[in-house]
């Protein structure tokens, strides 16, 4: 892993870390960030961690049911690489829409 990745890592585990011991932060939400935090340590596969922790946040998320600092945290992870992604995506289509 290069040294920006693992730095980007580390501050991630740190923040969960800081939304763990949050006292505004809810049983479910902390029992799902501890989750994300153990794999990170363990040095999961990050991309990996990061989506189950999304996927697990999303149906409080669409209940709004996040704390605050919670619904931070996911506003963050629930848009990272879905600019490229969609960037890809909007680029593959330009011939379709304007031709040759």
């Amino acid at each position: 892993m290069n040294n920006s990745r693992k730095i980007g890592q580390e501050k991630m585990v740190l923040r969960l870390y800081d939304l763990v011991l949050d006292e505004a932060t809810t049983a479910v939400e902390r029992e799902i960030l501890v989750s994300a935090k153990n794999k990170l340590e363990e040095d999961g596969y990050y991309p990996r961690v990061i989506n189950d922790l999304e996927l697990a946040l999303r149906p409080q998320a669409i209940r709004s049911e996040l704390s605050e600092k919670v619904k931070g945290l996911y506003m963050d992870i629930s848009t990272i690489g879905k600019f490229e992604k969609e960037l890809g995506r909007g680029l593959a289509s330009t011939p379709l829409t304007f031709g040759k």
